[in-house]
Parts: structure tokens; sequence; C-alpha cells
């Protein structure tokens, strides 16, 4: 029984958190699976994808009843990110029988990345990086949203990791953008995102569907609640909370 309500709890949680903030999927769920559920880092980067993808639909949708989305702006991003995210699951899966690269290298990447959105964050919610909260909205022009595109599709196709953390740090830290439209555009992109780069681990049979039929029990709802919540709680504890999440998650990596 444990077995079952574990991966729903977890869901639940990163489900809900990814619908708030637009963050938490790869980097609280890929821990999770390879901590916790003891699995092989590249079927573990495949099966989030493949939940983080059904997520951020659910989240996206929601997102878009609430009129947080522009959909202009998810194009230009992904016009860098998926490129990016197929070249860099190509080298994963290509590398897939080195296990040192596999056991050793990747874990200790995902770690870092961690920890360093986690500080990054951090220091934005501290307001020591990034426009100040009084400043006016500025919108990244086209070409840096593929150029952010690009830098989180290449960490998700490697790690699962970047698709929410890195893209939303990258928004937080040069930009001023109403969180509810920042976190609207990055789930819905990060949907796309999923979706493609996923399909990339499941051709090549790095997807545990069982398990991911589990955390979607749980992250289907949450997500709808956490979208639902954006306006109605402080953004900024939960992003605290989110960031320390985040944080111990990669120095758990980098320990074990």
């Amino acid at each position: 029984m444990i077995d079952m309500i574990l991966p729903i709890g977890a869901g639940l949680l990163v489900g809900f958190l990814i619908g708030l903030t637009g963050m938490g999927g790869g980097a609280l769920m890929t821990p999770f699976l390879l901590l916790v559920m003891k699995f092989d880092p590249v079927l573990a980067v495949g099966t989030d994808l493949t939940f983080a993808a059904i997520t951020k639909i659910s989240g996206g949708i929601q997102h878009r009843r609430e009129k947080n989305v522009s959909i202009k702006r998810v194009i230009w991003m992904a016009a860098g990110s998926l490129p990016a995210s197929f070249l860099g699951a190509q080298f994963i899966l290509q590398q897939a029988k080195n296990r040192q690269l596999i056991e050793e290298t990747l874990p200790t990447l995902l770690g870092c990345t961690l920890i360093i959105v986690s500080i990054i964050l951090l220091a934005r919610i501290l307001r020591v990086l990034g426009p100040k909260e009084h400043v006016e909205i500025k919108w990244p022009p086209p070409g840096a949203l593929v150029l952010i595109g690009a830098v989180g599709g290449l960490m998700v196709g490697m790690t699962s990791i970047g698709g929410g953390t890195v893209i939303m740090a990258l928004l937080l830290i040069f930009f001023s953008i109403p969180l509810n439209l920042m976190v609207g555009l990055d789930v819905m992109h990060g949907a796309l995102l999923a979706v493609v780069t996923s399909l990339n681990y499941s051709l090549a049979g790095q997807t545990d569907w069982g398990l991911v039929f589990l955390l979607l029990i749980g992250s289907l709802p949450g997500a709808w609640l956490g979208a639902r919540m954006i306006n109605r709680i402080d953004r900024r504890l939960v992003r605290g909370l989110l960031a320390l999440l985040i944080m111990g998650a990669g120095i758990d990596l980098l320990i074990n």
C-alpha cells in the first residue's frame, strides 16, 4: 500500500507547486525518483519528463483560463528550447551504457544545478539579485526568450530540470514580470517542452508508465489547485520554501 501512497502524495505536492510557481517539477521529482524510489538516472529523467508533460498540460489549461498565458511568447521560447532539448536528450540516451557517466556524473550535474538555482531563487526573494518589485513591467524581447528557452531546453533534455527552475530563475533575475503571467508562460511552455522531450525517452524505453500513472493521480488535481491559488497566496513565502526544498534535494544528490 505504501508503494502507492508515496508516489501519489509526491505527485500531489509537486503538481501543486508546478501550478502555483511554475517550478518544482524536475527539481523535486527527479531527486525523489533517484533517492527514494532508487531509479536508474536515465529512467528517472524519462519518467519525470512524461509525468511533467501531462501535469503541466493540466496546469497550463487552467492558467490559460485565468488569462495568464501569452501564446506568442510561448512560441518564441519554444523556438530555442525544442531543438536544444532534443540535442540534450540524444546525448544522454547515447551515453546510457556509460555507467560512470550515468551513475556518477549525471547525479552530480543534477545536484549542482539544483543548488545553483536555489541560491539564485533565494537571492531574488531577498532582492539581492534582479529587478526590484516597484519597477515597471519589463518583458524579455523575442531574442532573449529564444536564448532563455535554449538554456532551459538543453538542461531539460539532459536532466529533466530546467523547464521550470532554470527558466523561472532567469526570468526572475533579468526581467520584471507580474508573477501570475510569468508562471503562466513558464507552465504552458514547460508543457510543450516536456511533451516533445519525453518522446525521446519514451521511444527509447526509458519511462516507467505504471509509476507515471500513480504520480498523475496526485499531480493533476494538485496542478489545478495551484493554478487556482496563485492570486490568493503569499508567493514570496512559497518561493522561499521551494528554494529550500530544491537546495536540500541538490545537497542530498551530491552526498549520496
